[in-house]
């Protein structure tokens, strides 16, 4: 089989297009012609690359990357006449990995997709590791992997990068907004309790105690601390 692409568009020509670009044995193509198709053959298909236009009947590109985020950490490729820097800023923020600017050079399209898929593979060779708690907690950032006592667990995108944040930002007070800006992007800052839902999710999975944690820990009306080395102070 080959590389999984899948395109998110609603305009056919643009389909017709692209399936002569990805075609057999080098890659598999699929294409959904609107935002909810693309959400569930996303799912389902499981794609290597995404290729999503923003201007769409429904729901819109941006809504389609940021769903997309909330289960799945494929490479997003937003395609679009909308070629403002604030446009690209805000389809960056909200978790995708490339932008080009409508009409396309279908051999640009097809040369960044293969560079993201490198990226995806290699990763940053000067990546390290990131721990807590001695070896209790270890991220490992080029394979977006996260072992808690030594079992790997299985995080969402959104749980992996607000741990990732935590880890990153050790042992200081972090407050609501800063969270929210820098894991779900500029838009949430008034979503506190959809970021309390998610400490409640991530702290079932690495707390040795979800009730009494000891990483994740409260500040009273400011927001959280990642406690780096909890069981060495106890």
């Amino acid at each position: 089989m080959g590389v999984k692409i899948l395109l998110i568009d609603d305009e056919p020509m643009m389909k017709r297009m692209l399936a002569d670009v990805f075609c057999p044995p080098d890659f598999e193509f699929q294409a959904a012609a609107d935002g909810r198709e693309g959400l569930r053959m996303t799912y389902d298909f499981k794609p290597d690359v995404v290729l999503l236009d923003i201007m769409m009947p429904g729901m819109s590109g941006w809504e389609v990357c940021q769903r997309i985020r909330e289960f799945s950490a494929v490479p997003i490729i937003m395609l679009t006449a909308m070629g403002q820097t604030t446009d690209k800023v805000r389809g960056l923020d909200l978790g995708a990995d490339d932008y080009i600017t409508k009409p396309v050079d279908l051999e640009e399209i097809k040369a960044r997709a293969k560079a993201l898929l490198r990226r995806a593979a290699l990763g940053e060779q000067t990546a390290c590791l990131y721990s807590a708690g001695g070896d209790y907690l270890v991220i490992d950032p080029i394979a977006r992997r996260v072992r808690v006592a030594g079992e790997e667990i299985s995080l969402t995108p959104t749980e992996y990068n607000l741990l990732l944040y935590f880890i990153t930002h050790p042992d200081r007070p972090i407050a609501y907004a800063e969270l929210l800006d820098n894991v779900w992007g500029p838009g949430y800052e008034a979503a506190v309790s959809n970021l309390k839902l998610y400490i409640l999710y991530l702290r079932r999975k690495i707390e040795p105690d979800p009730y009494n944690p000891i990483y994740i820990v409260n500040e009273r009306g400011v927001g959280y601390r990642f406690v780096r080395s909890p069981l060495q102070e106890k």
